[in-house]
C-alpha cells in the first residue's frame, strides 16, 4: 500500500502517485517474475510516474510484494513473465530514463513453429528488461533506493515531499467516517499492528489484493479450463539446433486442446549477450476442472492441492516427469528440448475473474493494476494497465477529468482487455470453427464497436 501525505491531506494508496502527470510515449517490453510483477509495477509506476509536490508518499506493500527485489533475479530466472507496455513511459520524465532499463535486444516478436521445419515469421521490433532491473531503476527515482543496478539515484529537482517504502506491511481493513479512509495493516515481521488515516487511498496490491478481499469479498471468479506449464533454462544449456531455432522472437506451437510459446529473456542480472540469455517457455494444457487430472496436477510435493498456482520447487516429480513425456509425443523436437531441460517449472491455473468496482468511499479509494482487473495471460496486458490507470490518476488529480470520467476510462480498458483475453484463450485452446470461439468473437467486437462510439476504446 502507498501512504501520501502534506501538510493539509494525508494520502494513501496501495500504489499511488499523486501530483503533476507528465507524459511521453514509447514502448517497452519487460519479462517479471511471476508474482503479480504488475502490481510492483503499479506500486513504484504509480509512484514515479507523477512528480510527488508538497506530498508525503509511503508505500506498504505485503511481505510478498516488498520481498520481491530480493526475489527478482530468481523468480525471472524461473518464469520471465512477457509484460508489454505500449502507451505511457513512466520512467523517462524522472531521474534515471527508460534508455537504462531497456536491455538493448530487439527482435521480430512473432513466429509459428510446426512440426514440419516451416517456420513462418511476422516481423515486429520489441525490447525487453527483467523486473530486477526495472524495479531498482523505478526505487532509485521513487524513494532513491541505491543498488547495484542504480548505485547513485537521481537528485529529482523540485522535489518537496518524501517518500518511504515500508516492508511486510500487510493490510487487514479499510473503513470509511466523517471523510477519512481508515487503513489498518499488519507488519509481517513483528506481527504488530498499526493504523493510518487518509483522504485518498489506491488500491494496487496486485491479482490476490487484499483490500480486494475486505471490501468486495463477493467478486466472482471462473476457472477457464486449462493450466499453464511455465519454466525457463539457461541458453548455455541449450543446443546450438534449438538456440537458432528460437533465436530473439517469441516461437508459437498450437494443437488442439493447448499450444506453447517460447522466447529468449535476459539472463539473470540482465545480460543479453549470447550464452548468457535464458529461454522462457509456458505451454497452456486443457484440464477439466474437478477432474482428478486436475486434483494430480495441482497438487505438490506436500500433498497439498492449490486452486491457482503451484509454485516453484513444489511441482511433483512424477507429474513433472509424465509432462516432460507428453512433450516427446506431440511438440517439435526444439520445444520439447526446452521442456526436457528446465529444472524448476511451476504451474498456474487460468481464471477469469470479475472486475472490481473501480471507486469507494465517495471517491476516496481507488482500484488500480491487476486490483482492479485481472486478465487471462494470453494478451499480456497487465503492465498496459498499470501505466494507463497511472496516466489517467495523473489526470484525475490535476482535475483535467473527473472521477465519473475516470472510472469510465479504466473500465473501459479492463473491459475490453478482459473479453480479448478469452478469445485469444479460446482461439488457442478451442480453436475458431467452435461455440466458444464465436461467442467470445460476437462479444468482443460488440464491445469494440460500443466503446468505439462511445470514443473509450482502449487497447
Amino acid at each position: 500500500m502507498v501512504v501520501v501525505s502534506s501538510p493539509t491531506a494525508n494520502i494513501y494508496a496501495t500504489t499511488a502517485t499523486v501530483a503533476k502527470a507528465r507524459k511521453t510515449k514509447s514502448t517497452i517490453r519487460t519479462d517479471m517474475p511471476n508474482s503479480s510483477p504488475d502490481a510492483g509495477i503499479a506500486i513504484v509506476s504509480k509512484a514515479t510516474g507523477l512528480e510527488i509536490k508538497f506530498l508525503t508518499l509511503r508505500v506498504y506493500p505485503s511481505e510478498e510484494k516488498s520481498s520481491a527485489a530480493k526475489r527478482a533475479g530468481k523468480l525471472c530466472k524461473i518464469s520471465g513473465v512477457g509484460i508489454f507496455a505500449t502507451e505511457t513511459d513512466r520512467i523517462r520524465p524522472l531521474g534515471q530514463t527508460a534508455s537504462e532499463v531497456d536491455t538493448g535486444s530487439e527482435w521480430p516478436i512473432t513466429d509459428q513453429l510446426t512440426r514440419d521445419p516451416y517456420l513462418e515469421i511476422e516481423y515486429r521490433i520489441s525490447s525487453s528488461t527483467i523486473w530486477k532491473i526495472l524495479y531498482y531503476v523505478m526505487r532509485a527515482n521513487f524513494d532513491g533506493l541505491a543498488s547495484d543496478i542504480s548505485p547513485q539515484p537521481p537528485k529529482l529537482a523540485g522535489q518537496l515531499g518524501s517518500a518511504t517504502y515500508e516492508h511486510g506491511m500487510e493490510v487487514t481493513d479499510v473503513e470509511y467516517k466523517d471523510g477519512l479512509v481508515t487503513v489498518t495493516y499488519r507488519d509481517t515481521g513483528t506481527e504488530s499492528h498499526g493504523t493510518v488515516h487518509a483522504d485518498l487511498v489506491i488500491a494496487a496490491d496486485g491479482a490476490f489484493s487484499k483490500v480486494r478481499q475486505v471490501l468486495q469479498p463477493d467478486l466472482k471468479h471462473k476457472y477457464a479450463g486449462y493450466v499453464a506449464w511455465r519454466g525457463t533454462a539457461p541458453e548455455s544449456e541449450i543446443s546450438e539446433k534449438t538456440k537458432a531455432t528460437f533465436a530473439c522472437k517469441t516461437t508459437l506451437f498450437t494443437y488442439k486442446g493447448g499450444y506453447i510459446a517460447l522466447y529468449t529473456i535476459p539472463g539473470e542480472d540482465g545480460n543479453t549477450s549470447p550464452g548468457h540469455r535464458q529461454l522462457n517457455w509456458v505451454w497452456y494444457t486443457a484440464c477439466l476442472e474437478n477432474s482428478q487430472e486436475f486434483v494430480d496436477v495441482m497438487t505438490d510435493v506436500d500433498g497439498h492441492t492449490h486452486r491457482t498456482t503451484l509454485p516453484i520447487g513444489k511441482v511433483d516429480p512424477q507429474n513433472w516427469n509424465q509432462q516432460k513425456a507428453l512433450a516427446q509425443q506431440i511438440l517439435p523436437a526444439p520445444f520439447a528440448e526446452m521442456v526436457q531441460k528446465t529444472h524448476k517449472p511451476f504451474i498456474s491455473a487460468i481464471h477469469d475473474h470479475e472486475i472490481a468496482k473501480p471507486l469507494l468511499f465517495d471517491g476516496k479509494l481507488l482500484f488500480v493494476g491487476d486490483a482492479l482487473a485481472t486478465f487471462r495471460p494470453h494478451v499480456a496486458s497487465s503492465t498496459n494497465q498499470a501505466a494507463l490507470d497511472a496516466q489517467l490518476l495523473g489526470q484525475f488529480m490535476e482535475g483535467d477529468i473527473d472521477a465519473a470520467e475516470w472510472e469510465a476510462k479504466v473500465l473501459a480498458f479492463a473491459n475490453l482487455t478482459a473479453v480479448r483475453s478469452e478469445l485469444w484463450g479460446a482461439y488457442y485452446m478451442s480453436g475458431i470453427p467452435t461455440l466458444v470461439f464465436v461467442s467470445k468473437f460476437f462479444r468482443y467486437w460488440k464491445l469494440v464497436a460500443v466503446q468505439a462510439i462511445s470514443k473509450r476504446l482502449y487497447g
